[in-house]
């Protein structure tokens, strides 16, 4: 079962480098530099692009889950999710990984 990971305010974030990536919640919020890919605030939260609802093991697919702020992440769930905003979503999460330089996990 994945817990969920929050980094405090002004965490330091560790340059560790992984070797897997993994779906745990301190993954996603390290390979997100804990930043939101919407608006580049800082990450409270781990979304799963492609709903849990629609998906069992959306959760488990590490290239599935985004951070987000509590802002953004309810504007995604606002009137639902669409398939609009899925597409928009894994758009929005390669561009930031690209501009974090970390193009090998796109």
């Amino acid at each position: 079962m994945l817990g969920h990971y929050i980094p405090p305010v002004n965490f330091p974030a560790v340059e560790k480098e992984f070797i897997q990536p993994v779906p745990d919640d301190y993954f996603i919020h390290w390979l997100f530099k804990y930043k939101c890919v919407t608006c580049k605030k800082p990450a409270t939260e781990i979304n799963e692009i492609i709903p849990r609802s629609r998906s069992k093991n959306s959760i488990l697919d590490w290239r599935n889950r985004v951070t987000l702020c509590r802002e953004c992440h309810h504007k995604y769930h606002l009137n639902g999710v669409t398939s609009e905003k899925i597409s928009e979503m894994k758009t929005k999460r390669g561009e930031f990984l690209i501009s974090m330089g970390r193009m090998e996990y796109v």
